[in-house]
């Protein structure tokens, strides 16, 4: 069989794959009942509704708890993610990953924070990370584009001379309007996950997303089929199972703004029948195949996060702290009733009248707000009131509202949490407030490690792929920086960074206590650098920017006085050296003729240093030939030595006279000088 023949093509079972997908659907359907039923409990306590044991005439309200929590918790979780304008941070693994991390850092943070509608996708996340206790994000990519006409140079040639010459027509070329990944918070009742993955969702085998839209839109889009055969198959009847978001139950007529439901498979399966599952997906309506084509995305990997709130071993959904206080809401709820009805069945607003007290005229009057007379004391005329509260009620309440801020550890305004909780000391008042903190900062990073940093992983791989061969990316009011495909590749480390109200209160008042004690003495550098991180810790890119790029000006008189001063030190230095230059020269001439004798001296004991050495290595040479008993050669080498050691010693004989003699003529020269 020849190994170069080409295969015949496989004729792909759409029925097949369609069945496959929508048992995978039902299958997941039927086993995340318990967890609809957990959600809905959630919602119901979050909501507050009646929990169905209401007696007519009697007081069915629900304190919103939960909600009340969730809304002091919300704001402190979600200022780390949109305060900043640089969440992400790119750590390179290697020194060859440096240019790639500084693309990518430059080109996500752009995208997230600058692009996307970051405060709006994190509000509704954490939401339903309240509510729901698991959050599922769907990531993809826009495109579109646009015609337009642009004026381009051509080379044309003249018809009678045959020259050519440079001009410009109009062109259609096609750009790209929007090009960019994508982010959307998915309602929990819509994703359907594969039962088998635990609590990892990358091990998922399949997800099935479920949502509405319609013909219109789908048309758009250009990347689905069979369109036609859809809208012949609509009609009015709706699946049962499925919960309409739309409470107000508004239907449009026309046939192309009509909403369908789509089923949306993202998963592998073994599409060509060797035995391997290839990643695809296949999207229907009413069991009409509308798409089906491989994983468009580079990493082949199914386009869907999920982030608990409190993860749960083994369980790809979470718990939240609605699942901790639902009791003590309870217990709440039935102590605020109690107190409602008592006040309820009181007499509050009634009076009584003694019989007898009042005749008709005056007791009309007194029914109409007027002044009346009366017979008798004023004890005969009684005013009704409320029942008096027993104290153990507001005890009551104190001590599960307590619970409730322990349980969350967010102070809700209920007197829950306080030094006196814990202790009567600060020292137990500040531990409040750090355990406080360490719960607020590890919930903020649960949504950082499990949603964020992914979700910008799955955009860097996104970026790798379909990014255009450039994109220019604003980083200054005045500074441009081209980013290229080929620059985003590395092997990178993502950072997100992560602040709590605490933390930065901290480093506030470390910087402010070191600038207060060593203010005067730090350079102005050091302290510009500090005040730019103060003012970053303020949340105040402007003046970080303005600290960071001010320069002190120079003061004219300052300058003028600076230079007069080097001047004088000029001159006074030079007078110096001057000073210094005759006294050295002075001494020089005084000392003259001492220093010939000294050197004299000094020639004249380096020569008899050299003579004694050479006395003792002969008498070294001697001692250890006589101990070696020298034979013949010995006595040749040893002649030879005594020869050359006797040379050596006339030299410096004749060395030590011409020495001498020099010696003797200059202090005879000097001393004619003194005679005369």
């Amino acid at each position: 069989m020849n190994n170069h023949q080409v295969q015949p093509k496989l004729k792909i079972d759409k029925a097949k794959i369609l069945r496959a997908c929508q048992a995978d659907f039902k299958n997941a359907d039927t086993l995340r009942k318990d967890v609809d039923a957990d959600i809905r409990q959630r919602r119901d306590t979050y909501n507050g509704k009646p929990y169905g044991n209401e007696e007519k005439g009697k007081s069915r309200i629900v304190p919103k708890v939960a909600k009340r929590q969730q809304a002091w918790a919300h704001p402190s979780l979600k200022e780390p993610f949109v305060s900043t304008p640089n969440l992400v941070r790119f750590s390179p693994i290697t020194a060859d990953d440096v240019q790639a991390a500084r693309q990518n850092e430059l080109l996500l943070n752009t995208q997230f924070c600058r692009q996307f509608d970051r405060y709006n996708f994190i509000t509704k996340a954490l939401k339903v990370l309240e509510v729901d206790a698991t959050v599922f994000v769907q990531t993809g990519w826009e495109y579109e584009e646009k015609e337009v006409e642009e004026e381009v140079e051509v080379i044309a040639i003249d018809a009678n001379t045959g020259a050519r010459y440079v001009t410009t027509e109009t062109q259609k070329i096609t750009v790209p309007v929007v090009n960019k990944p994508t982010a959307r918070v998915c309602r929990s009742e819509d994703i359907f996950p594969d039962p088998t993955c635990e609590d990892d969702l990358t091990k998922a085998q399949f997800v099935v997303y479920r949502y509405e839209t319609d013909l219109s839109t789908l048309r758009k889009d250009g990347r689905y089929k069979n369109l036609d055969k859809v809208m012949q198959s609509l009609s009015d009847e709706e699946d049962p199972d499925y919960i309409n978001p739309d409470t107000t139950y508004f239907k449009f007529e026309d046939t192309a703004r009509k909403k369908i439901l789509v089923h949306e498979y993202w998963g592998n399966y073994d599409i060509n029948e060797d035995g391997i599952a290839e990643p695809i997906v296949c999207v229907w309506v009413n069991s009409i195949i509308i798409r089906l084509e491989d994983n468009p995305y580079p990493d082949k990997k199914i386009p869907f996060l999920s982030c608990p709130a409190e993860s749960v071993p083994f369980k790809l959904y979470g718990e939240n702290d609605i699942d901790n206080i639902e009791d003590q809401q309870k217990v709440i709820t039935a102590v605020t009733r109690g107190i409602i009805n008592n006040m309820a069945a009181s007499n509050n607003g009634q009076t009584g009248i003694r019989k007898g007290a009042l005749d008709p005229v005056q007791k009309k009057r007194m029914l109409d707000g007027k002044d009346f007379e009366f017979n008798g004391t004023p004890n005969d005329i009684w005013q009704g009131s409320y029942n008096q509260i027993p104290a153990s009620a507001f005890n009551m309440l104190q001590l599960m509202n307590g619970e409730v801020d322990s349980l969350t550890g967010t102070k809700g305004f209920s007197g829950g949490i306080s030094g006196g909780s814990l202790g009567s000391s600060a020292t137990a008042a500040r531990g409040v407030l750090d355990a406080t903190a360490v719960r607020r900062l590890d919930k903020v990073r649960n949504i950082a490690e499990n949603l964020i940093k992914p979700l910008i992983r799955k955009w860097m791989d996104y970026n790798s792929e379909f990014l255009s061969d450039e994109e220019v990316i604003r980083t200054t009011e005045n500074e441009h920086v081209a980013i290229r495909k080929s620059d985003l590749e590395g092997r990178l480390d993502v950072d997100i960074e992560i602040s709590t109200p605490e933390d930065d209160t901290a480093k506030r008042n470390e910087l402010g206590f070191l600038l207060q004690t060593m203010g005067p003495n730090l350079p102005f550098e050091m302290t510009q650098m500090i005040l730019g991180e103060i003012a970053r810790l303020n949340r105040m890119p402007k003046l970080e920017k303005d600290i960071k790029a001010y320069k002190p000006q120079p003061n004219p008189q300052e300058e003028e006085l600076k230079k007069l001063q080097a001047q004088k030190l000029q001159m006074d230095m030079a007078k110096t050296k001057a000073e210094i230059q005759k006294i050295f020269t002075e001494s020089i001439e005084n000392k003259e003729g001492d220093l010939a004798k000294k050197q004299a001296q000094a020639e004249l004991l380096r020569a008899q240093a050299d003579l004694l050495g050479s006395k003792k290595d002969m008498e070294d040479l001697n001692f250890v030939k006589t101990d070696n008993k020298e034979n013949e050669q010995f006595q040749l080498e040893k002649l030879k030595m005594e020869q050359q050691h006797k040379a050596e010693m006339e030299a410096l004989k004749a060395k030590m006279n011409l020495i001498q003699m020099q010696y003797q003529r200059d202090a005879g020269d000097k001393q004619l000088g003194v005679i005369q």
